[in-house]
């Protein structure tokens, strides 16, 4: 009779037993410390710096893991040119017209290459900054410094993610290439033909890529492309540059090969941020294009009233 009792007994130590080994399990280091760089599937990190100034991103240095460190572990990291080859090479074969470039030193300074994982810290990450000075880049090229981790003094470090592709993105306050800038246009186009103007209402989506502090690029008129498919001689023949000075007028010129004249008017060339915080170009101008109209082609100027809408609110005002 007495075996009734022992066996309840025995069963629940056993089942005590399994649920402490359960527990302890969870007490340690569940999976190996790694220390890795951060970086997108293709090894970029990007930060925007704003044309007309010096300005500091970081990368950063991460140690997986459950647990804290308990030691310092320093990390180095270097150059390395290789890892920007590798990536044009897979991702653009032999169309090198869309390679990445290598960001000229003239541009960045990095004062150290090495940093710290603190074990009195709470953080599970460091830092390693760049100061980038961008004024000078086009926004047609990508740019980028390539590192990778040189040595730590402590665990292992990830081979899938030792490498970066540090990505400097231009912005200003009228444009970014952290993504798409579109301004909306709307105004009346007037075709200067030989047997007469003829006018006519426009409404067009606008690319807008940022050269310099105050100055961005936009084609004239309702000519406009597709980012990262428009070719040199596009932007010879339509692009122009657009200056916002610090009184709220504007200045119009030529930015490659294009004819373009800024018309005075009382009522344009102007900027401002309406009551509703979006950004609003007003701008009169003419420009030389070859035209088709009723069948006919013909070199003529072009002349443009129109009205700019940003509406974003992402940028910096």
């Amino acid at each position: 009779m007495k075996i009734k009792y022992i066996i309840p007994t025995v069963l629940g130590a056993a089942a005590m037993m399994t649920a402490c080994d359960e527990n302890d399990q969870f007490k340690g280091e569940l999976y190996e410390k790694v220390i890795y760089v951060l970086s997108d599937n293709d090894h970029i990190f990007y930060n925007v710096h704003n044309l007309g100034e010096t300005s500091t991103g970081y990368l950063t240095i991460y140690c997986g893991g459950t647990e804290h460190i308990t030691e310092d572990v320093r990390v180095e990291m270097e150059p390395y040119p290789q890892a920007l080859d590798d990536y044009n090479y897979i991702n653009f074969d032999l169309d090198e017209t869309r390679y990445a470039r290598l960001l000229d030193p003239s541009h960045y300074t990095v004062e150290s290459y090495s940093t710290v994982l603190s074990a009195g810290s709470p953080d599970y990450y460091s830092l390693i900054p760049i100061k980038v000075n961008p004024d000078g880049l086009s926004p047609d090229s990508t740019y980028i410094v390539p590192m990778r981790i040189k040595s730590v003094s402590d665990h292992r470090v990830n081979p899938d993610k030792d490498k970066v592709l540090y990505r400097v993105v231009l912005a200003n306050k009228f444009a970014t290439m952290e993504r798409t800038t579109y301004y909306q246009m709307t105004g009346v186009e007037t075709l200067g033909l030989s047997d007469g103007d003829n006018a006519s209402g426009i409404s067009v989506t606008r690319v807008v890529a940022p050269l310099s502090k105050n100055k961005v690029r936009i084609f004239a008129g309702t000519h406009s492309y597709v980012p990262n498919n428009v070719t040199l001689d596009e932007i010879n023949r339509y692009a122009m540059t657009v200056t916002f000075n610090d009184d709220h007028t504007v200045d119009i010129e030529p930015y490659g090969d294009i004819e373009v004249e800024k018309i005075d008017d009382p009522e344009s060339n102007y900027w401002e941020y309406n009551e509703k915080g979006w950004l609003m170009l007003y701008m009169s101008y003419r420009y030389k294009d070859t035209v088709t109209f009723n069948g006919k082609t013909e070199t003529c100027w072009v002349t443009m009233t129109e009205t700019n809408t940003l509406k974003s609110e992402q940028l910096e005002k």
